[in-house]
């Protein structure tokens, strides 16, 4: 009779299972397939490539051997400091996230950089990050 009172037992966990797997997995799904808005003051933005771009304050760093230039890697985070409202497709002003050492020739730590709105994308895309991932842990 044990046995059998085992057996009841199981679709009820699956359920639960089941349930707790379609809770986690649904805001996922939706912040996949939802649009990217404008860039606004305050959002992060990542490097879609490795650019080199300028410091807005190129003679700060000059004693660590920038020329007024430094280079973003792809999904380099950055805070967008300042965008002008109305021009959306110029310079932006971002600030380099992190890092937390200086290694020459990548942007400083916490440094102001001018991005174009092309060199940058708001939110990585999961799936593909999440491909990527797992073909590191498993070893390709």
């Amino acid at each position: 009779m044990k046995s059998n009172d085992t057996q009841e037992s199981w679709p009820p966990l699956w359920s639960i299972g089941i349930a707790a797997a379609i809770m986690l997995i649904v805001p996922f799904i939706l912040y996949a397939i939802a649009p990217e808005g404008p860039i606004r003051e305050g959002d992060t933005v990542f490097g879609n490539g490795r650019h080199r771009v300028a410091l807005v304050e190129p003679t700060r760093y000059q004693a660590a051997g920038y020329d007024g230039t430094c280079v973003v890697e792809f999904h380099d985070p950055l805070v967008v400091i300042k965008r002008p409202l109305d021009q959306p497709d110029v310079t932006l002003v971002v600030q380099v996230q992190g890092k937390t050492s200086l290694q020459f020739p990548f942007c400083p730590p916490q440094a102001e950089v001018l991005v174009k709105p092309h060199q940058v994308f708001q939110k990585p895309d999961l799936l593909s990050d999440l491909r990527d991932s797992l073909k590191e842990l498993l070893g390709r």
